[in-house]
């Protein structure tokens, strides 16, 4: 049996030796599976390695099957955008999160098949297009806020986390006394601050009491951007207050689990895969999970989540029955199971019993909605690159908050002309 496993740094230079790879297919006279499969993917470690460890499991089982997993990292959605255009995409590919708004023409329906009856009522939406297609299959979902340490939570004085934005800033100060970092931020990739822009909007914006009619209007194009001031304004608020790590617009991700994993930061706006890479540095780290703080007094608290680890099939892919063959089977329950656990997120099927460690912490705020990132449900395609690029000049001083709305309405306006 032969492994085929990368893991990919790539430039758009690359694009054509990427995209130049065929594969070859199928079943051989003795009703064995035989031939090639690509499968793309964003994740990193340990989700990775846990899929990874599935696709072993699935070549073992099928020894005349090769499997070329890859991920390409932080490139993934530009080069997932250059290869629709071409329509040469991989035989079976991560959504990240965009199954339906960017990735469904291109997907195969799976509704016929028997996973899709076991996938999560709190998924099962991310993953179905309008006319009832199911297009992606979640191994994981998520169901995140705000990442928090318990330990330097109860060292600060507080006996329950943050409720609303003014009880978050007031801790903050409460662990900035103690000598820690209350928000962590690595400004050297800034898809953290483009992710704590992406989670605050939709408390500021779309479920705060005076929210209005934001909603159907950031869908029809007719949003006003200087609404967009609040979102701009936590960052610099952080900043300026003195809330974020000292090296907030240098430090590299690599470290997050790190500072966390020892008590160095308080606060890390990540998933729970985050969680997972700090246990595994020191596993009585006492981390956990917080909702998203309410932005007034009298606004619920919310989680943000949707579809994770999520793989759907290339409607055009040459190799369908193999790739049928991969999703059923990691979803099985006992494959789908270690890829739960590895990352450590919650599972996208009903039938799975995963060993959460946060799962009492969740149970606390059990009543309370999971709504979608905002940039996947009212932002057109393309605009977390405004994000990210206006995130990392709001945390540097470089950009205003008014500079920001405008950067903001520019791009907007341009990709909704061009949808």
């Amino acid at each position: 049996m032969k492994k085929l496993f990368t893991i990919v740094l790539v430039s758009f230079c690359t694009i054509a030796s990427l995209m130049a790879g065929g594969s070859k297919e199928q079943a051989a006279d003795d009703g064995a599976l035989h031939g090639s499969l690509t499968v793309a993917t964003n994740a990193s470690s340990p989700t990775f390695e846990a899929v990874e460890k599935v696709i072993e499991l699935f070549m073992e089982e099928n020894p005349g099957v090769e499997v070329e997993y890859t991920t390409y990292g932080s490139d993934y959605e530009n080069l997932m955008k250059a290869r629709m255009a071409a329509n040469d995409l991989p035989d079976v590919f991560a959504t990240h999160g965009w199954a339906v708004n960017r990735y469904a023409e291109y997907l195969m329906p799976l509704n016929d098949l028997e996973l899709s009856q076991r996938i999560s009522p709190s998924v099962i939406d991310t993953v179905t297009t309008d006319d009832g297609s199911i297009v992606a299959m979640p191994i994981t979902m998520e169901q995140s806020g705000i990442i928090y340490n318990k330990t330097i939570l109860k060292e600060a004085g507080w006996d329950h986390v943050p409720r609303t934005l003014d009880e978050f800033y007031q801790c903050c100060e409460d662990v900035k006394a103690l000598g820690i970092a209350p928000v962590y931020i690595t400004g050297k990739d800034t898809r953290i601050q483009a992710n704590m822009m992406d989670i605050m909007a939709v408390s500021m914006l779309i479920t705060c009491n005076d929210a209005g009619d934001n909603a159907e209007r950031l869908y029809d194009g007719t949003f006003d951007w200087s609404k967009w001031a609040p979102v701009s304004s936590f960052i610099t608020e952080l900043r300026d207050r003195g809330y974020t790590n000292v090296d907030a617009t240098t430090a590299d991700p690599i470290y997050t689990q790190e500072k966390l994993a020892f008590g160095e930061a308080m606060f890390n706006f990540n998933n729970q895969a985050m969680i997972t890479s700090a246990w595994e540095l020191n596993p009585d780290a006492d981390l956990s999970m917080m909702p998203v703080p309410a932005f007034h007094e009298d606004d619920e608290q919310i989680w943000i989540g949707g579809e994770r680890e999520c793989y759907g099939i290339w409607k055009d892919s040459p190799n369908k029955e193999l790739a049928i063959a991969l999703l059923e089977f990691m979803a099985r329950p006992e494959n789908a199971k270690i890829v739960c656990d590895m990352a450590g997120m919650p599972a996208g099927f009903i039938d799975i019993d995963s060993e959460q460690k946060l799962s009492e912490d969740y149970a606390q705020f059990a009543d309370l909605k999971i709504y979608p990132y905002f940039d996947r449900e009212w932002l057109p395609s393309g605009m977390w690159a405004t994000m990210r690029t206006i995130g990392g000049a709001l945390t540097a001083g470089e950009m205003s908050v008014e500079d920001s709305c405008r950067a903001m309405s520019d791009s907007y306006l341009s990709l909704m002309s061009q949808q």
